[in-house]
Formats: C-alpha cells, structure tokens, sequence
C-alpha cells in the first residue's frame, strides 16, 4: 500500500501541469516561445560551468572538515552526475548515491552520506530564507497571513533543528546514540559505528564562513541564470527581488517527493506570481519551458559524465 501512496504523491505535479496544459491557448504558448530572445538563454545555459565548479568546491571544503579529501575534478564530475540521479528522481534524492561514490572511493557510508546531506543543507537553509519572499509573493493564495507565517516559521524551525542535529557533535551523538536506537534497537551497533565515523566533522568559525561564502555565491549564479530567463520573455515587470523569491521557493518545494523535477510544482509558482504582474497563465507555461531547459541540461550532462563514473567501479579524473 505504501509503494502505491508514495507513487501517486509523485504525480501531484504532473497532473497539475496536465491541468495547466488543458487550459492554456498553446497556440499563444508556442508564439509566446519563439519570440523568445535566444542570448539570455544561451548565456543562462553556458554558466553552468562556474556553477558546477562553486558547489563541488565547497562539497570538497565540508569534507576536509571531516578530515576528507577528494580532487576538484572528480568533486565536479560526481557533482554533476549527482546533479543527473537528482533530476530524475521524486524530491531529488538520487543526489544521495554521491555517497555511494565516495564510499566505492574508501570514504566510510557515515561521512560520506553525511557530506552529501550538508552540502544539499546549506542551499536549503539559504533558499528556504529568501523562499519566504516567494512565499509572501503569493499571499493572495493563501488563506490568511497568519498561515503564510506558520509555513515560514515552521520551514525555519525545521531547517534549524536538522542544522544542529546534523552539525552539532553532542545533539548528533545523542540523536545516534540515544533516541535512534529506541526507535530502531536492532540498528544499535551500526549508529554506533556511524556515530564513530561522524566524529571527525570539526566546525570552525573559518570553516563556516568558507560554506557560507561558496553558498552565497553559488545561489547567486542560480538566480542569475533564471533571472536571465525572465529578460529572454520579458518579463521586466517582475521585480529582481520577487525573482529570487519564486526561485528560491521553488528550489525549497522541489526537495518534497511530490513531483518529477519539479514539473508542475514550478507552473504553480510561475503562474501565481506572474499573474499577480498581469502576465499571463501561456506566458507562466513559457517561463517554466525555459527553467526545464536548464534540468534538461544538468540532465544530459550528468548523463553523459555517469559513463566514466558507472556504480560499482572508482576512479578519479586527472587534470
């Protein structure tokens, strides 16, 4: 019954965008894309390099401080078929096999996982905050301000608490050590042992700043990237500031097992906030085609670079 619940949440999102499709003009949908200024988009593409490169750095700089180490080319060629398990999976979990990489690469399952699990944690925290502008952006769907405040309150909350949980050496050693094998008493010997391995994760003041800077920078070439979408449509009614936010938001909703890469989630989003510019729902649709571009790139690239880097056999790439 579970495999069945779990499958029909996934098709939440498709069958929302099915229901965008069947009442929009796609006639007016088609026109609104090909008048699309290609540059914008061709520029939005090409900084996926620098993009790729910024997140495997600070990936590299979160297992250092585990004492860790991994190259920047082979951090950058994981990433990126981390980027393509991600895109093809419910609330991009197949991020996660980066873990299995590593550990094919002698790193032990505990570190390995919980690396991947902080470096998907610092664009959480950051696209959760600025996602509260997203989230206010579409007030007008929601019922009253007090619940637009429960939803940031409570995604701040939760974000914070996994922060500490994850990061924080005594509440991690007693979530393992402690509550986890109440739950779960038979797994009493394996949290013990990933407790062990977990240990070597130091947090420094130096160390902070460095994640905090590579995110920072990070998810500014995110929103430059769909930002450049909105000129290649002209949408220029739309304030920078509401960009950041529906990417932000959308980035955050993306993480819940309710969709396939986003599809539909992202049309709901768009077309909420657009509308509220006066554009409209085929413009929304044409917009979203655009961000798909960009999944559809991670996608192929990923792909392609998953054939030097096939499960069950490591390696490294040589400069």
């Amino acid at each position: 019954m579970r495999p069945l619940v779990s499958w029909l949440l996934r098709l939440i999102g498709p069958a929302l965008l099915l229901v965008f499709i069947a009442t929009s003009d796609l006639r007016l949908l088609w026109d609104i894309l090909r008048s699309a200024e290609p540059a914008p988009v061709i520029w939005s593409l090409a900084l996926f390099p620098p993009f790729i490169i910024i997140k495997s750095w600070r990936w590299i700089q979160i297992m250092r401080g585990m004492q860790l180490d991994l190259d920047l080319p082979t951090a950058c060629a994981l990433y990126t078929v981390g980027l393509f398990y991600g895109t093809v999976t419910p609330g991009q979990a197949g991020d996660l096999l980066k873990a299995v990489y590593l550990r094919e690469r002698g790193i032990p399952t505990a570190p390995a996982l919980l690396s991947v699990v902080l470096d998907r944690l610092c664009d959480l925290i950051v696209m959760a905050a600025l996602g509260t502008i997203g989230v206010f952006a579409l007030g007008r769907l929601l019922p009253s301000r007090e619940l637009q405040q429960a939803i940031v309150i409570l995604t701040g909350t939760g974000l914070v608490l996994m922060s500490v949980l994850l990061t924080a050496r005594k509440p991690r050693s007693w979530l393992l050590t402690t509550i986890l094998p109440r739950l779960a008493p038979r797994l009493r010997a394996r949290l013990d042992r990933w407790n062990e391995q977990m240990h070597s994760l130091t947090l420094t003041t130096g160390l902070i700043g460095i994640v905090g800077g590579a995110t920072f920078i990070s998810a500014s070439f995110t929103f430059l990237r769909i930002w450049l979408l909105f000129l290649a449509l002209d949408l220029s009614a739309v304030p920078l500031l509401v960009v950041v936010g529906a990417t932000a938001l959308i980035s955050v909703l993306q993480v819940l097992p309710i969709s396939f890469g986003g599809v539909g989630i992202r049309d709901v989003v768009l077309f909420a906030i657009l509308s509220a510019y006066g554009y409209t729902q085929e413009q929304a649709l044409t917009l979203s085609v655009l961000f798909l571009l960009i999944n559809i790139e991670h996608l192929l690239i990923g792909f392609i670079v998953s054939f030097w880097f096939p499960l069950g056999r490591s390696g490294t790439i040589s400069l």
